[in-house]
């Protein structure tokens, strides 16, 4: 595993994620009681009202910056943060000791993070049927997204604030495939500050799976990434998922496992 090309990957998955909480934190307020600590290097973001690993966690270098995250998982243990932890084979330890604290391993949180330098990046014909995101759109993008991961209705309002926040960011993009005019799968993009476009949230609607729009959304997203100027691209998969193959058929490829802790009760 190369270590400091992990730490560019958990960097910008980072960024991604505390950017869509930063905007849920401005919004007049605060309705989902949103905070962010630290910067983008080491820091905390968390949504009270949200309680999902996915938007309340603790973020920095675990050798460099191990005090100060175990401070702030001490200091926000009301949101109950998750903290990722990277990894160099499928040997994770189910518990960790952080500074005297005892963090255990969250289930089905252990994924693949996976890497590719631009100029690894096999070209791709544009698609016609895929456009970017809009507030005029942003509800049908939010709609397949509560289809595709269930979401439970009391998570919808503060998913979607999340999505709005991210289009305020000139880092971040959103898609729609569409077929036949309908829309049938989204995903994101965000460039982060290291250089690096990360490949976040991507889904389809059950009744097109299977129909290419999820490696159609990688290439065209491959694409962007290359003309907003990024030097390299990441994005997350579970290791034996199609999504893996997917990305791995654009010329991703595995640079190492992340896993989710929490602090033990």
């Amino acid at each position: 595993m190369d270590r400091s090309r992990a730490l560019a990957i958990e960097y910008a998955e980072n960024q991604y994620l505390r950017t869509r909480v930063e905007g849920l934190a401005s919004m007049p307020g605060n309705p989902y009681r949103a905070s962010v600590q630290g910067d983008s290097s080491c820091g905390a973001f968390l949504v009270a009202e949200q309680p999902s690993p996915m938007l309340n966690r603790v973020h920095g270098d675990q050798e460099q910056d191990a005090g100060k995250l175990a401070s702030l998982l001490q200091a926000c243990a009301a949101c109950a943060p998750a903290i990722a932890l990277v990894a160099a084979s499928a040997r994770i330890a189910p518990t960790v000791d952080l500074q005297g604290q005892l963090l255990q391993r969250l289930k089905g949180w252990t994924h693949g993070q996976l890497f590719a330098p631009v100029e690894a990046i096999p070209a791709s014909p544009a698609r016609s049927d895929i456009e970017s995101v809009d507030l005029s759109t942003l509800e049908s993008f939010c709609a397949l997204h509560r289809e595709a991961f269930n979401t439970p209705a009391a998570a919808r309002p503060v998913t979607q604030a999340a999505f709005s926040a991210l289009l305020d960011d000139a880092r971040g993009h959103l898609y729609l495939a569409r077929e036949q005019g309908v829309a049938v799968a989204g995903a994101a993009l965000f460039v982060a500050d290291n250089g690096l476009a990360y490949l976040g949230t991507a889904f389809t609607t059950k009744a097109a799976r299977g129909q290419g729009h999820h490696r159609a959304l990688i290439a065209h997203r491959l694409n962007q990434a290359v003309a907003l100027g990024a030097q390299s691209v990441a994005a997350t998969a579970l290791v034996s998922s199609q999504s893996r193959r997917n990305l791995e058929h654009y010329g991703l490829r595995l640079s190492h496992l992340q896993a989710l802790y929490r602090a033990a009760p």
